[in-house]
């Protein structure tokens, strides 16, 4: 198998896919941790022209023109699929274009199977599942056991590429790497697409880049097999395409007037569906599904989480949610004097965001 993605914490001479362990090197040897993002993203879309055409027709027929490309390539498709507008954009212009799926891979919330702590990834396979055994070979669903809760009983779990990529301490029994893992298992020859985020860019001195923040791609840092659809860097085109769509629809006049992050999640519920609409994403009958009602929170802690964490307390679990508190207290002790390491918010901590390489948005092209 081979790393179709790269991206990964650059610290001195040494690389990390878990920011964790970056910065115990960090103490230890005062390098800064960079995230790195596949070069081969960075060179295909730098220089890359303003496409001419920005409708939604156009914009999806470049996702459904890749979609065909890698169907043709390897022996088996698969998605990981959690049901929100990127997965969801992916098997439904597969399902129309008779584009065949050979299964989606789901990982659910609840360790009983509760409707409502499942429901974002209930609701979003719920829309595809009659599709299994005609376009879509098979719908795997993973539900959390009692025993997956044991990974906390290690005090330096946090450490642990099999629990952790990237910046992102789960508060809940889930890992985008479980997810690629029972997908690749049994199959060699196999891709397996991701969504994670919508355009991102950073705003700095009256001028827009093209940049990535880590929380996303991250989770995917040293897998293979596994591109994120959406970041592709044999399909450039959409990606400028996508990022010029994003733009033509804010106001950027009052935007530039000071540093700032965009991403899909700073904007409101209104702007969100105009957004969506304009990158060709393809809407859900369930706006809590389009907008990211249930997830999408700085430090983790959405309501799915939150629902995950009162079942916990209701079947007598509670040490482990002791068990999550003093692991990020813990953290905080470690690394919190680090520069631009941790920030908190009451009981919980998470790592500083970081930015790839940011590109210049020229009124014409990416520049370099």
């Amino acid at each position: 198998m081979s790393k179709l993605f790269t991206n990964y914490y650059q610290c001195g001479n040494k690389q990390f896919h878990n920011i964790y362990q970056a910065f115990a090197h960090q103490k230890s040897t005062g390098h800064l941790p960079l995230y790195k993002i596949d070069q081969g993203l960075i060179d295909s879309i730098s220089n890359f022209k303003r496409p001419s055409n920005l409708s939604i027709d156009y914009i999806q027929r470049l996702m459904i023109n890749r979609l065909k490309k890698i169907r043709k390539k390897y022996r088996k498709m698969k998605i990981a699929y959690g049901g929100g507008t990127d997965s969801y954009t992916m098997v439904k212009l597969c399902i129309d274009n008779d584009i065949y799926i050979d299964e989606i891979v789901t990982q659910m919330v609840s360790i009983k199977k509760n409707i409502r702590t499942n429901l974002e990834y209930y609701a979003g396979i719920n829309l595809v599942k009659k599709y299994e055994g005609t376009l879509i070979g098979k719908c795997t669903e993973i539900h959390p056991a009692l025993e997956d809760l044991n990974f906390v009983n290690d005090p330096d779990w946090f450490y642990n590429e099999n629990i952790v990529l990237g910046p992102n301490l789960p508060f809940r029994v889930y890992s985008l790497s479980t997810i690629i893992n029972q997908a690749l298992k049994d199959d060699k020859d196999a891709i397996v697409l991701t969504g994670h985020e919508k355009p991102t860019f950073l705003i700095e001195n009256r001028k827009i880049h093209w940049c990535v923040i880590d929380a996303c791609p991250g989770e995917i840092m040293g897998a293979h097999n596994t591109v994120p659809f959406f970041l592709d860097k044999d399909n450039p085109e959409l990606v400028v395409a996508m990022a010029y769509a994003t733009l033509d629809n804010l106001d950027l006049n009052n935007m530039l007037s000071k540093d700032q992050y965009l991403g899909f999640g700073t904007f409101d519920a209104k702007t969100k569906l105009k957004l969506l609409n304009a990158c060709g994403f393809l809407k859900t009958p369930h706006h809590f599904l389009n907008v990211g009602l249930l997830g999408k929170t700085k430090f983790s802690f959405n309501r799915k989480t939150q629902r995950f964490f009162n079942e916990l307390k209701k079947y007598g679990h509670q040490d482990y949610i002791d068990k999550i508190y003093k692991t990020h207290k813990r953290i905080l002790n470690l690394y919190g004097d680090l520069p631009h390491a941790i920030e908190t918010s009451g009981k919980f901590v998470k790592a500083v965001g970081r930015y790839s390489q940011k590109i210049p948005v020229l009124q014409d092209k990416f520049a370099s």
